[in-house]
This record gives structure tokens, C-alpha cells and sequence, in this order.
């Protein structure tokens, strides 16, 4: 599913108005229509009351649409419009004028003094349309409207945002000093960034996006989209009924350290599941043997990190082959000799490295490690992990999870999947996904080793970095929901992820994936 910015959306209406012809006043009817049509298609509106808040702009002539719908409908409805006629104009003026000439009722607010009069009006309403601000928001909410939209969400009637919930800042997903938390969305055309992702997903309930004949973007990828399971199908690697084992790729994984083998274990396991032809773990020489008895499909290989040595030169050889994708991280540790080794890893190797964990860590002490990488370079981090790379707070990180990963991945020229809620997914070439899969329990030791393994599998078998970001994340997240049905999500621990990979697998292209 495509996602555009409000500029990119600003850019197609002008398009569709200056250059196609079709008047303003047909698209804000199409947009308030189909609003409309959303809310009766969920819920019976004859006798129910309904208060539409409109703003000054488009988003509040989309209201007023809305408004007249549902009461050709049967609905009992009354309007509060945060401004006088006097400071409408266009097509929301037209249509305000058509709701007064219909005997629509509207309560003009006109300062915070009126405000406490709206506290019995929201509360005796079923439903509560949001029409304040539109996706063009790039301030923060104040005065009389701040107040209206806490009153909104204080109290207990359904909410419906008419294109995006009030307040959401449709680029970025993060509030803007308040927002409106709707029940569902209707947006217009295209869904907009800030709709799928954290922590603006939250505040959108179901998002419905409505077609108002703008025509459709027709050139290109999308830039920016959400996975789907149609995309996963149609990306994931193809296996000939000839192959063999060396057909389907080597996943090395350079991980696990005393007291943290079980991360080396997970990330070799989930890559094997993933079907990676051949897995190795690669691991510190005094821990080989206790790894070595834990596993049984994967391979072992000792660590050597001394330059000098002949077993580094083999070690180098052996992770630089053909079909070859490197895993570097997770338990591995932080010490200056790790640094280094992942500083030679990334100079010396031709074949994709996905980092996570501790050789994050190490890349947070030392960034210029990634400078003049020959290798395609995944980052994996979490939000704690991005803002030790970015030199910023986890808050900060949050509040602009989808902006801070396209400028570090631009910066630094490589792959980033920022894990979350709604992960956010960006290629080294531009190219950006949100991920819709995935629940709080999977928010547990050991979930982010098995992401790393999938991954790596994923680039082993041919995968672009990028596709095997995409697929890995969307079932990662749907093997974790599957198991949070059978397990519950507070008991969920990581490797029912990798149990449940099969099943996910299954689920693609289902129309109900809880099937």
C-alpha cells in the first residue's frame, strides 16, 4: 500500500483541480460522501446522534459533508464549527451555507468562554466526527481548538476523523501537543505516512482509504508504502525443484559470547527456519564446545581476531565466499578487538553484513567504522540502540522514528530497520516501508536475534537488502502473532516466533490471516 506526505497529497489535489479540471467542490463532495458511506457501512446511523467538528479549511467543508449525508440518512445531527462564516471561504463556505439551508444545527464557537456549553452536547452524542485539521497541520494545537479536542476524547462516544485524526502531524505520526484519538479514519486518495506510523497508528483506529477519483500515482515504486502480504508473496526468493543446499545460501553468524550463547542460538535456529541452505556460527574459541552441544542443524567455527594469526586470514576467506550473508552482534560483546574485527569485516567483504546488538554498539563508539564500507550494511536497532547512533534520546527517537531512520541511513549510505511498533524499514536508495505486523509480547529477550537470523537468511538466498528487511520484519511480526493467539502475549517468549514461522508462512495471501 502506497503512502504519500501531505505535500505529495497537496501536489495531486492541485493537479487534479489546475491540470485535470475537476473542480474543488466535486472533490470535497466525493471526500464527504464517502465518509459518510464509511460510517453507515459500520454502524447504523437512523436515530443516532451525531456532532460533526468543523474547522475553518478544507477538512472542515469535508465536515459539512458529512454532516448533510448523514442527515439525508436519518441521523440526528448538529455542527460545532470553530469558525464564523465570516472566516470561511471556497467550497467550505459553499457547503456550510448548504448545511444552514438545510436546518442542519451548528453552534458557532466563538471563544474558550463556550466551551464548557459543549460538555453536555459531546456527552449526550453517539458519535463525534472529527473535522478540525486536515493533513496540512505543521504547528502545534492551542487555543479553543486544543480545548475541543481534549473535550473529544474525554468523553465516551464513537470518533470517526474525517482524512486524519486532529492534531496528527500526517508526515511524521507524532502529535502535535494533542490529537484527536479516533475509533476510524477516513482518509482520501492515498493513506498518509503519519497514519501507519508510531506512534500516530495509535490515534487512527481503522483506516479506511476512500477513492474521490484523483487519479492514481502510475509511475515508479512507491517511495514510501506498508507491507502487505501480496508484496511479501511476490518478493519472497523462489526455490527451483532442482536446488540443492548451496543453491540456497550460507548464513554466517558471528555471535554469542560466555553467558550469552542463547543469542548465537536463536539467530542460528530462526536462520535455518527461515531456509537458509547452510547456517555457521562463528563464536568465541572458549564457549565452541558448550555451542556446539546446544545445536544441531548448524555448523561451528572459532573466532580469531588476531591479524597476525593464519586462522584470521581463513576466517576472512571463509565469511567472503559466494552466496554469503554475515550476521554480526548479537552476544558477541563490545570490546576494542571486536571493533575491530567488524571494522576489517566491513572493508575487506563483498556479500551483505547485518549488524545488530553489541555491533551496534560498537558502531556507536566508533561511527567512522561505516565509512567507506564495500559491502551492502544492515542496521537493526532498536530505539534505545538508534539513539546511542544518533546521539539523541529514546524520546526524541520515538517522536520521529521514520524521519530520524531516512536521515541516518542517507548520512551513512546504509540499510536501517528501526524496530518498534511499526517498524520502519529504509534502503540506502531512498526507498522506505512501514511493517503492520507484530504485538507488545514479542517485546522480549531474544526477538530481535531471531529478526537478525531471518534477515540474514533472507540476503543468503538472494534477497536485496532491502526485500529481506521488508519480509523478515512482516513475519517476524505475523509468526508473533500467531503465537500470541495460542500463548497470549505476556507469555509469549522468543522462540515461539521461530515455532510459529511455518504458520505464517501459511497465512500469506489468506484473506484472514488469524486463519
Amino acid at each position: 500500500m502506497r503512502l504519500v506526505t501531505s505535500e505529495e497529497m497537496r501536489a495531486l489535489d492541485n493537479h487534479a483541480i489546475n491540470n485535470l479540471g475537476i473542480p474543488g467542490c466535486v472533490l470535497m463532495e466525493l471526500a464527504g460522501s464517502a465518509a459518510a458511506r464509511a460510517i453507515m457501512e459500520r454502524w447504523t446511523v437512523e436515530g443516532r446522534s451525531f456532532i460533526v467538528v468543523c474547522g475553518r479549511g478544507n477538512n472542515g467543508g469535508d465536515g459539512f459533508v458529512v454532516a448533510r449525508h448523514l442527515q439525508n440518512h436519518h441521523a440526528h445531527v448538529s455542527i460545532v464549527t470553530l469558525a464564523g462564516e465570516s472566516q470561511l471561504a471556497g467550497d467550505a463556505l459553499t457547503n456550510y451555507r448548504i448545511t444552514r439551508k438545510m436546518n442542519i444545527p451548528v453552534i458557532e464557537m466563538d471563544s474558550s468562554s463556550d466551551i464548557m456549553y459543549l460538555e453536555d452536547l459531546f456527552n449526550d452524542a453517539d458519535f463525534i466526527v472529527d473535522a478540525i485539521f486536515g493533513t496540512g497541520l505543521d504547528r502545534d494545537v492551542n487555543g479553543i481548538s486544543r480545548e475541543v479536542i481534549s473535550m473529544i476524547n474525554a468523553v465516551s462516544a464513537i470518533r470517526i476523523a474525517i482524512d486524519i485524526p486532529s492534531g496528527l502531524n500526517a508526515n511524521t505520526g507524532s502529535p502535535m501537543g494533542i490529537c484527536v484519538n479516533a475509533d476510524l479514519t477516513v482518509t482520501f486518495g492515498y493513506a498518509k505516512i503519519g497514519h501507519f506510523t508510531s506512534p500516530g497508528f495509535e490515534n487512527c483506529g481503522e483506516i479506511v482509504v476512500a477513492d474521490i477519483s484523483i487519479p492514481p500515482v502510475s509511475h515508479g515504486d512507491a517511495t514510501v508504502f506498508v507491507t502487505t502480504d501480496t508484496w511479501v508473496l511476490s518478493s519472497l526468493p523462489r526455490r527451483t525443484r532442482r536446488g540443492h543446499k548451496g543453491n540456497f545460501g550460507h548464513s554466517v553468524i558471528i555471535a554469542g559470547s560466555r553467558g550469552k550463547l542463547g543469542a548465537a542460538i536463536m539467530a542460528g535456529r530462526s536462520a535455518v527456519t527461515m531456509g537458509s541452505g547452510l547456517v555457521t556460527l562463528v563464536s568465541h574459541a572458549d564457549v565452541l564446545d558448550i555451542l556446539m552441544g546446544r545445536i544441531t542443524e548448524e555448523m561451528c567455527r572459532s573466532l580469531c581476531f588476531d591479524p597476525q594469526d593464519p586462522a584470521f586470514d581463513d576466517l576472512m576467506d571463509f565469511i567472503s565466499g559466494d552466496m554469503r550473508a554475515v550476521a554480526f552482534g548479537p552476544g558477541l560483546g563490545t570490546t576494542d578487538e571486536v571493533s575491530t574485527l567488524l571494522d576489517r569485516i566491513l572493508h575487506t567483504i563483498k556479500g551483505p553484513v547485518i549488524i545488530d546488538a553489541d555491533g551496534l554498539t560498537c558502531i556507536a563508539r566508533r561511527p567512522e567504522i561505516l565509512e567507506n564500507a564495500t559491502c551492502e550494511v544492515i542496521l537493526t536497532p532498536h530505539p534505545g540502540e538508534m539513539a546511542r547512533l544518533c546521539g539523541k534520546t529514546v524520546k526524541e527517537i520515538e517522536n520521529s522514528r521514520h524521519t530520524t531512520a531516512v536521515e541516518y541511513a542517507r548520512k551513512h549510505n546504509v540499510n536501517i530497520l528501526l524496530k518498534g511498533a511499526r517498524t520502519v524499514i529504509v534502503s540506502s536508495k531512498g526507498r522506505i516501508a512501514i511493517n503492520p505486523t507484530g504485538n507488545p509480547g514479542m517485546a522480549t529477550g531474544g526477538s530481535g536475534d531471531i529478526l537478525t537470523g531471518f534477515i540474514t537468511a533472507l540476503c543468503a538466498q538472494g534477497c536485496t537488502p532491502f526485500e529481506a528487511m521488508c519480509i523478515g520484519a512482516f513475519l517476524h511480526g505475523r509468526a508473533g502473532d500467531i503465537a500470541a493467539r495460542e500463548c497470549g502475549e505476556i507469555s509469549l517468549k522468543a522462540s515461539d516466533i521461530i515455532d510459529n514461522l511455518p504458520d505464517a508462512f501459511s497465512s500469506l495471501g489468506s484473506e484472514d490471516p488469524d486463519e
